[in-house]
C-alpha cells in the first residue's frame, strides 16, 4: 500500500519528467566554452611553439565559429582574449606571423579535402 510520502514521491519524480528541459542554445554554449578555454589557458605557462599553437588553433576557431553566432565580434574577442592571456604566460613569446597560420589551416583543409 502506498502512503501519503510515497504518492507525494512519486508526484514529485512525475513532474520532474514531463517538465521541458532547457538545452542551451548554440550561442551559449559557444561562450561558455571559449571561457572554459581562456580559463584553462590562464592556468599553463606557455612556450614559444606552445603559444603559436594556441594562435592556429584560435584562427581556426575564428573560422568556424563565427557562422553559429548572431554578433561574430563575440567570437573574435574571446579568441583575441585567449591569445592575450596566452602571450602573458609564454616564457619565450614569439608569435607566428598570420600569414603562416592561415597558411597552416588552409594547408590542412587542402589535405582534409575541405
Amino acid at each position: 500500500m502506498l502512503t501519503a510520502y510515497d504518492t507525494s514521491l512519486m508526484s514529485n519524480i512525475q513532474k520532474l519528467f514531463s517538465e521541458r528541459i532547457e538545452i542551451f542554445s548554440s550561442v551559449e554554449i559557444i561562450k561558455i566554452s571559449l571561457k572554459t578555454f581562456l580559463e584553462c589557458v590562464r592556468l599553463r605557462n606557455f612556450g614559444r611553439y606552445g603559444l603559436q599553437q594556441i594562435q592556429v588553433d584560435t584562427h581556426y576557431l575564428n573560422i568556424y565559429l563565427w557562422r553559429f553566432v548572431s554578433d561574430e565580434k563575440i567570437v573574435h574577442v574571446m579568441l583575441d582574449e585567449v591569445v592575450g592571456s596566452t602571450l602573458h604566460r609564454c616564457l619565450d613569446p614569439v608569435l607566428m606571423e598570420p600569414s603562416v597560420s592561415q597558411g597552416n589551416i588552409s594547408g590542412s583543409q587542402k589535405c582534409a579535402g575541405g
